[in-house]
């Protein structure tokens, strides 16, 4: 066993310990021989030696070991129950020095005057047996006391008294203080000091020396002057107070001067910052700006007054500066070697002012059922005179919708609080659950003043349920389910319980609701959220459904909801078609299409027009001739062969766009039906692409047409003879070409080439067909190999007209009319003037001999319908005639815009050939 030397150890049941199981402790008795480096002992009597003792005295901690003489030794020991011996034991003890050391000695710092604690960050001293410090004393004794001061201990009553002796425990306690009393010895800085040992038996320590430093530079917490006295001052509000030497005392910094110098020296004040809230006073004169000085002989002797201005201020300062002045020299403030510091003046308040209201809306808003509190931003009354805790209020009236009542007590009506209270958040209203707003009245005062009478307005917010989310379900054209989830529904409450109950209020007409496969008729807010709820379709002639419903919580509900369920067509929609006004668009697949509905279906999808549109209409081509008649059912088939138009007439004055649709069923084998719509944006024409031909000007030349152009004349030579509706329809074209000519001609006025030549007349073939003729239309996009074929045919044509012109003039410059040749032609192709001007030096006069047709060989036009040559009797001579305008849907629009160039003006000596 290891123990401290000179010490008494005690000897526990852990190092020393028998038994037997027919013996109790008080049975088993230990016989030693006398230790060889101390004795055993009780611990009631250390000094005494034993011999003898029981394992019942080790277990109840009274065996002592007491060490003296050598490091090491112990003794030998036999145990016995009173009738039998254990084996001769030995037990060995080693002893160990202990040491004490002076950890911490840093000394104190203090300000004069004052009294500080010694802490053990001061002064600490430690043993090296850590494992018994807190039963170990470490003691003090103060040999030589402090100069200019004294120790003095902090008793339970906060007494004091002169210490000489003191432990490390008192120090580390902080009731151990130094207390400097010596002002007349003490400069401006000093030291002082006293002498201590240090012991803890069996060890000790020499003297040691504790420095103190006393000086006015020193900064202690709580203390914000290093003058000898600045403690401030305090006023009742409106009175007057006296600032004497007890206040203000800077005297102590003569002692920065020797001690032969400080008789030629005064101490001087300037104010650098006057009070805020009253003045200051010299005798019969204020201190001002102009004149801020005093002396500290003033202050001791007369004092300097302070007088309040009366207003409803706590507190006032004023900043000054000090410093030692030789007497025989000026008062003004030295650049350097001053201090700078604050007065402060408490001012005590006096109530001469009433509570004022400072809540403007007196109104709390709570929720039905909830409790809220009634915080300072719903009630507040100020009063400068008196502090939150004096402010009190009286209940009159109580609310009638519910009870005022203090945090720790909810159920209980309270009548009587403080503002203090209300800033705290401890009063709160409990609302009864009635929807009813409610008020209470009450009265505030500060006790000595009138009591100010308000009414405080209870708003309740009635519990409801919101609908933020009611989108229409859309059900995919050719499936039976779909899921209903939180985008297509959702709804929130502002009651206390979030659970939503959906109810359907009528069945649904064209299906079921399911969860898990099971039809239900009521749900959750949950199941929108995870997807369970979905709707399935039974009936497949049915193109919509509707889900009337209402909301409940255990507080609300919500009632006459419809959730709309459509089938959504599979159908791909153009979602920016523009249309040019009074012309004729052909819808494409790539403007409706529903290819995948009829691959799935296996079926030709069929369009029924439910609303057609409102500025045009829809029509389609009869079979392959040009009959066109208004559309209201139509498929794919008819979309995707081009044989439906959607021809606008839409009044444009003073806009530049307007918007129409038109609404259709879609139909097909086996599925249900969907309504879709068509949505399209009118626009005017554009000039240079839907300029029309007029009457004047011949749109196709062919072995049926005769264009002769007589430019001395100025005349147009044309065969007589189509039948009467021909010239008629001709007319009519040429009508609704100048009513719309999109180049700026006046209405009635035919176009001209410069003055000097007239251009043919043309004369449409019969009417077949049910459309409107002259109707400008969009082009087909199958047209295009015609931008080849037209032009090559009219510089071809050119060609030969300038060389049969230029033979005539050189053979006689006369104008002979030809008969006509008959030559059998099997292959003519269309030709269009070409609008190139030719130059020639004269004016020729030429004659155009047309090619007849032969009666076996009748030639072939790809801009003439067949239907039309059966009109014309073999007879009839020929005529300018041009196709319907039907035809001209499958030109390309490149091409009708090379058939609609307007003739350039020729320059001077320019001449059309």
């Amino acid at each position: 066993m290891a123990v401290w030397a000179n010490s008494v150890t005690e000897i526990t049941r852990g190092v020393l310990c028998a038994e037997d199981e027919d013996s109790s402790p008080q049975d088993l008795t230990y016989w030693v021989t006398p230790p060889s480096n101390g004795h055993l002992a009780l611990q009631s009597f250390p000094g005494r030696s034993i011999q003898n003792f029981t394992q019942a005295q080790i277990n109840k901690g009274q065996l002592v070991f007491v060490h003296t003489g050598p490091m090491s030794g112990g003794f030998n020991f036999q145990v016995t129950d009173g009738l039998n011996f254990a084996p001769r034991q030995i037990f060995s003890i080693t002893a160990r020095t202990l040491t004490l050391s002076l950890e911490v000695n840093r000394g104190l710092s203090i300000f004069p005057g004052s009294m500080k604690p010694l802490s053990s960050g001061d002064l600490r001293a430690v043993t090296n047996d850590a494992d018994s410090t807190g039963n170990r004393t470490v003691t003090f004794t103060v040999i030589s006391s402090p100069r200019l001061g004294r120790l003095v201990r902090v008793n339970s009553d906060n007494s004091t008294e002169d210490v000489s002796v003191f432990t490390q425990n008192l120090v580390s306690e902080r009731l151990i203080l130094y207390q400097h009393v010596d002002h007349e010895n003490t400069g401006w800085t000093a030291e002082d000091s006293f002498t201590f040992t240090t012991s803890s038996p069996p060890a000790a320590l020499g003297p040691e020396e504790f420095r103190i430093t006393i000086s006015y530079e020193i900064t202690e917490p709580g203390r914000q002057s290093r003058l000898l006295a600045n403690t401030g001052a305090a006023v009742k509000e409106g009175d007057k107070v006296v600032i004497g030497q007890s206040n203000l005392d800077a005297s102590n910094l003569l002692l920065k001067l020797p001690k032969s110098q400080r008789s030629y020296y005064e101490i001087w004040f300037q104010v650098t910052s006057l009070p805020h809230h009253g003045t200051i006073m010299v005798g019969e004169r204020n201190i001002t700006k102009g004149k801020p000085n005093f002396s500290q002989y003033i202050v001791n002797k007369f004092g300097i007054l302070y007088l309040h201005d009366d207003s409803e201020s706590l507190a006032d300062n004023f900043t000054f500066a000090v410093w030692p002045k030789q007497k025989s020299k000026s008062t003004t403030k030295p650049e350097a070697n001053f201090l700078e510091e604050m007065f402060n003046i408490t001012i005590s308040p006096v109530n001469d002012q009433a509570p004022e209201l400072k809540t403007k809306g007196l109104r709390l808003k709570v929720l039905q059922g909830n409790s809220l509190v009634v915080g300072p931003e719903n009630l507040r009354v100020e009063d400068l005179d008196s502090p939150p805790e004096e402010i009190r209020y009286m209940i009159i009236r109580n609310p009638n919708n519910g009870i005022l009542a203090m945090a720790h007590h909810p159920d209980i009506p309270v009548h009587h609080f403080t503002q203090a209270d209300i800033d705290n958040s401890q009063v709160w209203f409990i609302q009864d659950g009635s929807p009813s707003s409610g008020v209470f009245y009450f009265s505030v005062t500060d006790g000595q003043h009138r009591p100010l009478y308000k009414l405080f307005h209870l708003d309740v917010i009635p519990i409801s349920i919101t609908l933020v989310n009611l989108t229409d379900l859309l059900l995919p054209q050719g499936q039976t389910t779909v899921p209903i989830t939180n985008t297509h529904l959702s709804a929130m409450t502002n009651g206390k319980s979030p659970q939503i109950t959906y109810k359907m209020t009528s069945p649904l007409q064209h299906g079921h609701l399911l969860i898990e496969n099971q039809v239900v008729i009521s749900f959750e807010q949950e199941d929108l959220h995870s997807g369970r709820l979905c709707y399935r379709m039974t009936d497949l002639m049915a193109s919509e459904d509707q889900l009337y419903f209402s909301l409940f919580t255990p507080e609300s509900n919500l009632t006459g909801q419809m959730l709309n369920i459509r089938v959504q067509p599979l159908l791909r929609v153009r979602s920016n078609l523009t249309i040019a006004n009074r012309v004729v668009y052909p819808l494409r697949r790539k403007d409706l299409d529903a290819t995948e509905l009829a691959n799935r279906t296996n079926s030709d999808p069929k369009f029924e027009v439910t609303e057609p549109p409102v500025h045009g209409r829809l029509v389609r081509r009869v079979g392959r001739g040009t009959e066109m008649e208004n559309a209201t059912l139509f498929s794919q088939r008819d979309i995707d062969q081009g044989w439906l138009m959607l021809h606008a007439h839409a009044n444009l004055t003073d806009i530049d766009m307007l918007n129409d649709s038109f609404t259709f069923l879609l139909r097909a084998d086996h599925v249900q039906p969907a309504i879709g719509h068509l949505a399209f944006s009118i626009v005017p024409p554009d000039p240079l692409c839907l300029q029309t031909f007029t009457p004047d000007v011949s749109l196709l030349v062919t072995a049926h047409n005769l264009v002769t152009s007589d430019l001395s004349r100025g005349k147009p030579v044309v065969s007589p003879g189509p039948t009467a509706k021909t010239e008629t329809l001709g007319k009519l074209a040429q009508t609704r070409q100048q009513e719309t000519n999109p180049w700026g001609q006046h209405r009635g006025e035919e176009p001209t080439l410069d003055g000097k030549a007239s251009p043919t007349r043309v004369i449409w073939p019969p009417d077949t067909t049910n459309a409107r003729p002259g109707i400008p239309t969009q082009p087909r996009e199958s047209s295009y190999p015609l931008m080849v074929i037209v032009p090559l045919a009219v510089v071809v044509f050119l060609l030969i007209v300038t060389a049969v012109a230029l033979c005539v003039w050189l053979l006689g410059q006369k104008v002979e009319k030809t008969k006509p040749l008959i030559k059998p032609q099997t292959n003519l192709e269309p030709t269009i003037p070409s609008s190139r001007p030719e130059r020639s030096r004269t004016v020729p006069t030429v004659t155009v001999t047309p090619l007849l047709k032969s009666s076996s060989n009748p030639p072939v036009s790809l801009f003439r319908d067949p239907q039309s040559e059966q009109m014309v009797s073999p007879a009839t001579e020929p005529v300018e005639k041009c196709a319907p305008w039907e035809t001209w849907i499958n030109l390309d629009p490149d091409m009708v815009k090379l058939c609609q160039q307007t003739n350039p003006t020729l320059k001077h000596n320019q001449y059309w050939v």
